[in-house]
């Protein structure tokens, strides 16, 4: 009896922890780990449930399943996972226990879903760097040129034999500076996660020599004597020798060398001159720098820089001589005319010389000696003594009548040509290039309008001047005085022959010695400054005449027949106007009068546009682009000028996009965008607009817009004929002209 009630007690405790028992769980307890190129793993898991345990993973796409615990009571496991050569996760994906057992035949069905339990195996790759080749170097300074597989590596040099220092360690091309001269061996180091590696590379650092040259002073020598002058001096070296140098003056470069640590050159020298070491190469090839090239030799020539003095034209007989006297030494004059001087050891001696006729060149020496070794040079100057000139006239005078020209005899002496200066009491003038020395000169003197019957005009001559500049001046002493007798003239002057509407303006004949009096067929008014406007009766010609009588001279007259023109006065361009959608429109401006047959009209742009018929009131315009566009009309009659009258006017087209609002509040009564209107829709063939809600739902719908809602535009009716509700709205407005649709939203309050 009781081993039959142990029997049912053990089949209701196994029925009970089937239908009772909770589903096992799997832990990964092993940490991530990280490998260089390949490595083993080792995942370690904890169970809990009714053991024993089981777990499958996955691994680069592969399921596995995992070994089993040994010791049924055992909750731990560790499985080895070997060669693994890529970054990759191992996941447990399922586990098994003792009541959620294993199935082969259907392992992902058996058992209990895992998530979120992983190991992470990281495998680096071995870097390759390289320290980079160099051949050996002159100087200390190296700018290294390795190379790395990533920039984001960590990266480093050092040096395994040798002194120096890097301006930056991490660098692969850091600039390197050894100490001294010798071989240096780069060791270049990459680090890659788990993996590092090195590159290595011996460099010759070979120094630079240093040149110094050596001088006992400066060298001074007088080139103008008949002495042979050579300067000579050392060079010190440091480095390996021999040494190849170059030495070089102002002029010239002279190759040395080879040579040791000390050397000595001597150079033949004619001028003041300077000598330094140029360029330093030692037996390496190696250049010393600038810095480590010292020295020079100066060399000086004591022989004066003489200075006489610019060539000068000078206009008679003295001239003040202009030589520089250097400071510390003496100077003298001499001339090719001999002692003409009021003292020769003064560098501005005063040069009198009164023997030549018209002009002569006197050549000038000037001679200076410095006192430290007697050096001396000189210079010449060329100083041309030219004649002053003279202008002789006839002191009379002489009488005519206004309009006739007066002659004046005259003689000129000097260097002709010759230039004469004189003032006739209003201006200053000139008369140039006189070439004749004897002849005599045209005047022709107007009449002075502030005399009566008779005026008087002085010519007085200010100034002559020669070929060669040489200028006389006068004041009042060279006059010709000639009397003018005012002449009575009737001429009404330069008139049109046709004139712009009835007024001709600005009538003001030539000025007479007495007053004269006007006719013609229409009105005449004189303003207070005596000019005359002439109105005429009616349109066409009309004659017009002025009249002057002096004493016993006849009557004068003169008359002109003018014809007076109606003009197409005032001007109207049309209406400025804005338009929408469209490049194409029309201008209109008003039209003429019957009465003005011989009117013509233009258009013209302020901006670029295509005027059709620019001649023709009404006309087509097209445009490239949208803005703002002014059109000028102007009309004018064939053949005149009528500058008085304004006869043009300008209109002003706004051509705007197509412009679709965002938003209306229909029905709200206040005046103020209650319909939703398209500006240009006029413009556009086949309209369609497309009305939906939020939710893309068609409430409203029209085609051919522009006919169904007139001027106003839409009121906001939907096509169930009700209001729409406020809100936003998505509409389509399409047409022949769009390239596309226009897409947007509408916003209805």
């Amino acid at each position: 009896m009781k081993i039959i009630l142990h029997i049912l007690l053990f089949f209701v405790l196994n029925i009970y922890s089937s239908l009772y028992s909770q589903n096992p769980t799997v832990t990964v307890t092993s940490s991530d780990v990280a490998f260089c190129e390949s490595g083993s793993a080792t995942l370690t898991v904890d169970f809990t449930g009714d053991a024993p345990f089981n777990f499958m993973y996955k691994i680069d796409g592969s399921y596995l399943l995992g070994s089993a615990a040994q010791d049924i009571y055992s909750t731990s496991s560790s499985l080895d996972i070997a060669d693994i050569n890529t970054s990759t996760t191992i996941e447990v994906v399922r586990v098994y226990d003792n009541v959620h057992q294993y199935d082969s035949d259907n392992p992902m069905g058996s058992g209990v879903a895992v998530t979120g339990e992983s190991m992470v195996v990281q495998i680096d790759e071995m870097p390759t760097p390289s320290a980079g080749v160099y051949d050996p170097i002159c100087g200390y300074e190296l700018t290294l040129n390795g190379t790395v597989t990533d920039a984001d590596h960590t990266v480093y040099w050092n040096e395994q034999t040798g002194v120096g220092t890097y301006s930056d360690i991490n660098s692969p091309t850091s600039t390197f500076t050894a100490d001294q001269e010798g071989d240096v061996t780069f060791i270049l180091t990459e680090i890659n996660g788990e993996c590092t590696a090195t590159d290595e590379v011996a460099v010759t650092f070979q120094g630079s020599p240093t040149a110094k040259l050596i001088s006992d002073g400066e060298y001074k020598f007088c080139s103008t004597d008949s002495d042979p002058d050579i300067v000579s001096f050392g060079v010190e070296f440091t480095g390996n020798e021999p040494f190849s140098y170059v030495i070089k003056n102002n002029t010239n470069s002279f190759n040395q060398g080879p040579s040791g640590l000390n050397d000595h050159v001597q150079y033949t020298v004619t001028s003041s001159d300077q000598y330094y070491i140029y360029s330093v190469t030692d037996d390496n090839g190696c250049e010393a720098s600038a810095e480590d090239i010292t020295g020079t030799q100066i060399v000086t020539d004591l022989k004066p820089t003489v200075y006489a003095g610019e060539d000068q034209l000078v206009c008679g007989s003295q001239y003040v001589l202009q030589a520089q006297l250097n400071s510390g030494n003496s100077g003298s004059w001499s001339s090719s005319e001999g002692d003409i001087f009021d003292l020769v050891s003064d560098k501005n001696a005063i040069a009198t010389f009164s023997d030549f006729d018209l002009k002569q060149d006197v050549t000038f020496t000037w001679t200076e000696t410095e006192p430290e070794m007697g050096c001396s040079d000189n210079d010449d100057v060329v100083i041309t003594f030219v004649e002053y000139p003279e202008l002789v006239i006839p002191n009379v005078n002489d009488e005519i009548c206004e309009g006739n020209s007066t002659y004046m005899d005259y003689t000129l002496t000097g260097n002709g040509p010759w230039n004469l200066t004189y003032n006739d009491g209003l201006s200053t003038q000139p008369i140039d290039g006189i070439e004749i020395a004897s002849s005599s000169i045209e005047f022709t003197p107007t009449f002075d309008q502030t005399m009566n019957l008779q005026s008087q005009t002085i010519y007085s001559f200010t100034r002559v001047e020669d070929a060669m500049g040489c200028v006389t001046d006068y004041n009042d002493e060279k006059q010709y005085t000639v009397l003018v007798d005012e002449k009575p003239i009737a001429d009404i002057g330069e008139l049109p022959d046709e004139v712009c509407g009835k007024i001709l303006k600005d009538l003001n004949p030539q000025t007479t010695i007495v007053d004269g009096t006007w006719s013609g067929e229409g009105v005449f008014n004189t303003d207070e400054d005596g000019i005359t406007s002439f109105t005429a009766s009616d349109f066409g010609e009309a004659t017009i005449i002025w009249d002057v009588v002096n004493g016993a001279c006849n009557d004068v007259s003169d008359q002109r027949t003018i014809t007076f023109k109606k003009v197409p006065y005032p001007v109207n361009a049309g209406e400025d106007k804005i338009i929408y959608g469209t490049l194409s429109f029309d201008l209109n401006a008003a039209a003429f009068a019957d009465d003005v047959p011989d009117a013509e009209g233009e258009w013209t742009s302020l901006e670029l546009a295509d005027i059709k018929s620019p001649n023709e009131f009404i006309t087509d315009v097209s445009v490239d682009d949208y803005g703002i566009y002014n059109f000028v009309w102007t009309t004018s009659i064939p053949g005149l000028e009528c500058d008085d009258w304004d006869l043009d006017d300008t209109v002003q087209v706004k051509v705007k996009k197509l412009i679709i609002p965002t938003g209306f509040s229909p029905n709200t009564a206040d005046g103020y965008y209650d319909y939703f209107k398209i500006y240009g829709l006029e413009n556009l063939n086949h309209t369609k607009l497309t009305v939906f809600d939020k939710r893309g739902k068609l409430v409203y719908k029209c085609e051919d817009c522009n006919n169904i809602w007139g001027s106003e535009g839409w009121n906001g009716i939907g096509k169930d004929g009700s209001l729409l509700e406020q809100g936003t709205y998505y509409i389509v407005f399409e047409a022949d002209e769009l390239s596309e649709p226009q897409k947007q939203y509408l916003i209805i309050k």
